[in-house]
């Protein structure tokens, strides 16, 4: 970066001065104290515009909203584009360490914090020296990519866990059921202080089997419950703490799958799934204000359609075009469910308003969801997303109907397998593969919490065969891993929060 000597600069006004002295007054030359910087603007052509804040208390010149994640590549060879002062002439040290004035015309690295001086007319005249005023320039870059989704890394929770699990968040804190042999377990752990995972076994629900189902609810006149569903009784069971369960009094016999709850102008219902006398299924729902077993006849006289999900439900509440909070709800079946125009397995999403379960099957094979065992699904800023066992991929929908492949940046961990060794946790994570696991979603913090069985894991990875021709092949790929939990969140919603002081 090309520089002037601030000591010609000051030799001009020092004469500037002497001539002026010697004139009459009509000609006298009038010196301004002013040494502030009156606007400041980087060239950030390509990266969009960033407005820059000059604090004249602090003297210190920002831009609130951070550059992109790798700017660095662009603000070390960057034009100050606006740099006004009164009299027109800042300085920077030299290598020298000496004052030399800065040229915007030259490109300046501003990767690292920059001290200017800023100089007055009458400090260059020599009238007043110490009329100058010192700014920092700091631009501010956005660590990580705000598109990209951050994984951590939590800990274990226990490596006797190598079957399914379900789990929940309960007030704050999430707890895991899982079969340990032939004992029910629950594991609990804080979502605002995570630690070490504490375990119980689990009283009053069948021995030695996982619910089918669990969801939290509150009737009016009583604290938020647990409620839970196990294989084949027709019972549902209720728990106050998720530890200690008994038979509830608020359902009547034959309840096979508790499914969603929802909320709409400060009336919530529970929505789930009775077999009737003719061994057929069908809807039914109650709400906080009436316990009362209702059926949910607006489609088919209630009945429950052959392609609904029979277990592992996962749902999720979003607000609808017509600003009505509605479910979408995703679960295995026991039907196979085929986009209509091919022979492709999809994931069929159901939505429910408060008045029908709707399907959302697509027609197309090119804007579906694909098969997945186990899926879940999540309402995550403003997109829905669905992802299962295997963790190959993650699909993304506006309102649930049209599907695509999500952002690469919105992904799990994969590891570059050409590099030999396995996969570890904390260096060199490996989701795909992986099968028996949980999800939940913490609405206040927007964190994802995936927590992963000890098992085996195998899958197959397509690669480059031969660079020269762009050939692929399939690898098989396995390996073994301990149980693990995992906590990720979208980096723009970390910075959402963060300046909220969430």
């Amino acid at each position: 970066m090309k520089i002037k000597f601030l000591s010609f600069i000051a030799s001009f006004f020092m004469v500037s001065f002497v001539i002026t002295s010697c004139l009459d007054d009509d000609n006298n030359i009038e010196y301004s104290p002013d040494a502030t910087i009156h606007a400041f603007a980087l060239d950030t052509a390509g990266l969009g515009s960033y407005k820059f804040t000059i604090d004249q208390l602090s003297c210190e010149i920002y831009n609130e909203d951070s550059l992109p994640v790798h700017a660095d590549t662009i603000i070390d060879k960057i034009l100050i584009k606006t740099l006004t002062t009164a009299s027109g002439v800042v300085t920077m040290k030299d290598k020298s360490g000496n004052d030399s004035v800065l040229n915007i015309n030259d490109s300046i690295d501003l990767r690292k914090e920059l001290t200017i001086k800023v100089w007055s007319t009458e400090a260059l005249a020599g009238i007043s020296p110490n009329q100058t005023k010192e700014y920092k320039i700091k631009v501010n870059v956005h660590d990580y990519d705000p598109d990209s989704l951050r994984w951590k890394y939590m800990n274990k929770i226990d490596d006797q866990i190598v079957g399914e699990q379900k789990s929940i968040i309960f007030g704050s804190e999430v707890l895991t059921y899982s079969v340990v042999g032939t004992k029910l377990y629950a594991y609990k752990n804080s979502l605002t202080n995570f630690g070490s995972w504490e375990y119980k076994e689990i009283e009053g629900l069948p021995k030695g089997k996982l619910p089918t189902s669990i969801i939290a609810f509150q009737f009016n006149r009583s604290r938020t419950m647990l409620y839970a569903t196990s294989n084949g009784d027709g019972k549902v069971y209720e728990s106050a703490d998720g530890e200690k369960w008994n038979e509830s009094t608020m359902f009547g016999e034959g309840v096979e799958l508790l499914l969603a709850t929802l909320t709409n102008n400060d009336v919530s219902r529970i929505c789930y799934i009775k077999k009737g006398a003719d061994n057929q299924r069908y809807f039914y729902y109650q709400t906080n204000d009436v316990p009362k077993e209702t059926l949910d006849k607006a489609e088919n006289g209630g009945k429950v359609p052959s392609k609904f999900p029979t277990k592992n439900i996962s749902y999720t509440v979003y607000k609808s075009s017509t600003n009505i909070n509605s479910v979408l709800l995703v679960g295995d079946t026991e039907t196979a469910t085929l986009a209509d125009d091919s022979k492709l397995e999809t994931t069929i999403v159901w939505a429910y308003d408060g008045n029908k379960w709707v399907e959302f099957s697509t027609t197309s094979s090119v804007a579906y969801c694909p098969k997945y065992t186990q899926p879940s699904i999540i309402y995550y800023n403003d997109l829905v997303y669905i992802f299962g066992q295997d963790f190959s991929s993650i699909y993304v929908s506006n309102q649930g109907l049209f599907w695509k492949k999500a952002n690469p940046k919105f992904s799990f961990p994969h590891r570059d397998w050409s590099k030999g060794g396995t996969p570890d946790p904390d260096v060199d994570p490996e989701f795909r593969g992986k099968t028996n696991y949980s999800m939940v979603l913490d609405p206040d913090t927007q964190n994802l919490w995936i927590i992963f069985s000890k098992g085996s894991a195998s899958f197959e990875e397509e690669v480059e065969k031969e660079e020269s021709t762009k050939a692929t092949t399939t690898e098989p790929r396995t390996y073994e891993h301990d149980s693990e939990v995992w906590r990720g969140r979208l980096n723009q919603l970390w910075f959402d929060l963060a300046n909220a002081k969430k």
